[in-house]
């Protein structure tokens, strides 16, 4: 293997997959505070089982993409986590974007540290925060644009999505628009469709709440170039259409 394939993202998710969970065991031996044992931990296998799209056969990539979304999926039913997600770019307190699930209806953003999965804001800013599950394709986007989405505007955020899409062939064609201070996605598939419906059959609440892999990663880029947090305020599937309607919520 050559010194470069280490910086490839399939191989950069299973070393920093690696440093989580072994991190987690040290948590568990050394401090009494399970929560955030249990967070790295299920942050470490996360990003171990999410592998890049061009490394492996589609038929494999699609039930590793599986592997990482149904137990997160479970997790989120077990907790009983009612909202709908919130992309939250880098800022003063996060070092990497996170996906915040509010455990009810939205009453505004709590704050939110790269070291807190449990989130106790108060009332009404309750819920976890987990990285994306896109983060690792999104990170392949950028290496491919030789440059970072912080805050680059609408503009950057559909470059980051056109490497999405015809870089790395996620979907068939996107677009990404505002409208009346409100953000339209939109995602049409072409693969990867059987494996959205699939998902949608087991969870259709999934898709707004973290977004599979595929949505995941077209949303961080979203929040990541307008350098603002965006809610899911509407979700539509429709033949191989995938719509959201975001807000901004900074």
């Amino acid at each position: 293997m050559k010194i470069g394939d280490l910086k490839k993202p399939e191989y950069l998710s299973k070393v920093f997959g690696t440093i989580f969970i072994v991190l987690s065991i040290y948590l568990f031996i050394s401090t009494e505070n399970m929560n955030i044992a249990f967070g790295s931990l299920f942050i470490g296998v996360i990003t171990i089982v999410i592998l890049h799209f061009k490394t492996v056969e589609k038929s494999t990539a699609e039930s590793m993409l599986e592997s990482s979304v149904l137990p997160l999926n479970d997790l989120i039913g077990d907790l009983d986590l009612k909202g709908d997600g919130v992309y939250i770019p880098p800022g003063k307190n996060l070092s990497s974007s996170r996906t915040y699930i509010p455990a009810g209806d939205f009453k505004g953003l709590p704050d939110i540290y790269d070291e807190m999965t449990i989130i106790t804001g108060g009332v009404g800013r309750t819920g976890i925060s987990l990285k994306p599950l896109g983060a690792p394709i999104v990170s392949e986007a950028k290496i491919r644009m030789e440059s970072d989405l912080d805050g680059v505007g609408i503009e950057g955020a559909r470059e980051g999505m056109g490497i999405l899409t015809h870089g790395l062939s996620l979907a068939k064609s996107f677009s990404f628009r505002e409208d009346e201070g409100q953000f339209k996605l939109r995602i049409t598939h072409d693969g990867y469709n059987d494996y959205c419906e699939g998902l949608r059959k087991y969870s259709t609440k999934l898709c707004t709440r973290t977004g599979c892999p595929i949505c995941s990663a077209y949303l961080t880029c979203a929040s990541e170039g307008m350098k603002t947090p965006l809610r899911v305020v509407e979700f539509e599937k429709e033949d191989k259409h995938i719509k959201y309607t975001l807000e901004d919520v900074s």
